[in-house]
């Protein structure tokens, strides 16, 4: 079956330098120049404003003379609130309702104010105004502050948009604590090592006897922090344990979930870049030495793979080789029979490992065959698949250019794949009639001029709208309807036209389903025309921009 994700890891975005509060050296905010609050400029012919348009409490060009300034240069007042009631750390989570503006023009260019919904935002990762401003309020007081673009940021500004002051009027509604630092951000002297020399200490004995195995089935959580002691990512806060099999990790954090057992929970110290596929940090990860607690929450056995095939470095002499490239050898012969089309949907049995031997992929360990269109995988399947017929076992040496190069979180150079055909589907005539039914949308060719666009460039258009309907967040697990076209109107997947909808993480969806899909609420459809770069750029999928009309069903928990 064709699908819109691709399976890589994620991390939260981090940023650098946060700024602490020192309300010691705080003073009244200087009265600028002028007086009455910014104009509000109309956009250029031809464009609509990104968001609803909100007037400001107080003005903002001029502060009133008894906000209060901060060394790092934010200028905030307090509006409404209880001075006895908890503030924020560094590395909480909090819940706030907010809006801002431009001070420059005076444009809204964000608000959630009265939609009954308030923003989680992780203070570790927020520009380090903004988590300075955080820190200095109580839950339940209402701010009003002046960000200049020197800390304003999280990095750079967005595209099309110039650094400049920022002016947010902030209600703290409540505040979800961190998990607390560990008082040793290096190993000490009684750490354990693990095989690979990773130094370790058990925080919490476990309760179970068996370690897992790389293949099995684990659950587990972990929060980890960088050499300061701030919170970079945690699937705690997120009260969204992890279940994966070891392999599909980093090697370092394989090692680490194949070293415990069921209740144990244990911390470990390990150097940034053994904690990424490939040995490299994702943009904007901490370097350095970092420190991981992690907990296992249980252990699922799972069936055990094939061996690491002999001939895994380099296709023998006596291996056949397709004109794109593809090397193959016949493991088993089946019966014969019809060979697949590019266009078909097939059912098979497969392994896939590296040259160097490490297993990435398999159908087996869970005994469930995976079920595809040859239009919807890499270019080596979609290459290799129809020479085979139902029955038919081969082993396969896919090139990396026909397989992911470039692609974040996937294996790199040539992989190996051991496969099975089990069955050519045809489709069922209610499918016939359902995918003959797609009828292109009207402006499938190109975004319309009204459609609004992520800051990555994903094109959408919300169609149908439900007031205070829950978003999505960027590790959630969503369940949808979806039928997707190519630019020309050629329709090339469709779970309506199936009659399935489809579940999936935003962490393994493509790039641009991960950008857009947080802007749809429970309940509302939209349409996203996703530009190749987020979509399929290496193969694997269809190529080009590609439209999808999105019916957003639920969010999984």
């Amino acid at each position: 079956m064709f699908c819109p994700s691709m399976r890589r890891l994620a991390v939260l975005a981090v940023v650098t330098g946060l700024v602490g509060c020192q309300t010691t050296e705080s003073k009244p905010a200087p009265k600028a120049k002028g007086s009455g609050a910014a104009v509000v400029k109309e956009p250029p012919a031809g464009q609509v404003r990104k968001s609803e348009q909100v007037k400001p409490p107080l003005d903002l060009a001029n502060p009133p003379l008894d906000a209060v300034k901060t060394p790092s240069g934010l200028i905030y007042k307090m509006l409404s609130g209880v001075g006895d009631s908890p503030k924020p750390m560094r590395n909480d989570t909090v819940l706030v309702t907010y809006t801002g503006w431009r001070q420059t023009t005076g444009e809204t260019f964000f608000t959630n104010k009265g939609k009954g919904q308030p923003m989680t935002l992780a203070l570790a990762n927020l520009a380090p105004g903004f988590t300075e401003a955080l820190q200095l309020m109580h839950k339940g007081e209402r701010a009003m502050l002046w960000i200049p673009p020197a800390i304003g940021y999280k990095g750079t500004p967005p595209p099309g948009t110039s650094a400049e002051t920022l002016v947010y009027e902030v209600e703290l509604v409540d505040i979800m604590a961190a998990p607390p630092v560990p008082v040793d951000l290096a190993p000490p002297a009684t750490a354990l090592e693990l095989p690979s020399g990773t130094p370790y200490v058990v925080v919490k004995p476990g309760t179970g006897k068996d370690k897992a195995r790389y293949f099995d089935t684990v659950t587990f959580l972990y929060t980890a922090w960088d050499s300061t002691g701030r919170m970079f990512d945690s699937l705690e806060m997120r009260k969204r344990p992890a279940t994966v099999p070891p392999f599909r990790q980093a090697p370092a954090m394989e090692e680490i979930l194949t070293a415990l057992t069921a209740g144990e929970r244990i911390r470990v110290w390990v150097p940034a870049d053994k904690m990424q596929p490939g040995g490299k940090p994702l943009p904007g990860m901490p370097e350095g030495i970092l420190t991981y607690e992690v907990e296992m929450i249980s252990i699922e056995k799972m069936t055990p793979p094939p061996p690491v095939p002999p001939d895994v470095a380099a296709a023998p002499a006596d291996a056949k080789k397709t004109a794109k490239g593809v090397a193959y050898k016949v493991l088993r012969a089946g019966k014969g029979g019809p060979h697949p089309t590019p266009k078909d949907t097939v059912k098979v049995a497969y392994t896939g490992w590296t040259t160097a031997g490490r297993m990435f992929d398999s159908s087996v360990i869970k005994n469930e065959p995976a079920e595809f269109s040859l239009g919807g995988v890499i270019m080596g399947w979609t290459d290799g698949i129809p020479l085979m017929s139902v029955g038919d076992r081969f082993r396969f040496w896919i090139p990396d250019e026909l397989a992911f190069k470039g692609a974040a979180g996937r294996p790199q150079g040539t992989l190996v794949f051991d496969l099975e055909l089990l069955e050519i589907k045809q489709p069922t005539k209610v499918e016939q009639a359902a995918a003959a039914a797609e009828v292109p949308p009207p402006d499938v060719a190109a975004p319309p001029a009204d459609a609004k666009r992520t800051p990555k460039g994903v094109a959408y258009k919300i169609l149908k709208e439900v007031a205070g309907a829950p978003h999505p967040k960027a590790h959630d697990k969503v369940k949808l309807d979806y039928s997707g076209w190519t630019t020309d109107g050629k329709p090339f997947e469709s779970s309506r036209a199936k009659g399935q909808p489809y579940t999936t993480s935003l962490d393994d969806a493509i790039d641009g389903w991960k950008e857009a899909i947080p802007m749809i609420g429970v309940g509302e459809s939209a349409r996203l025309w996703i530009p190749a770069a987020l979509a399929y750029p290496n193969g694997g999928g269809p190529q080009g921009m590609l439209v999808f009309d999105i019916d957003l069903l639920e969010i999984k928990k």
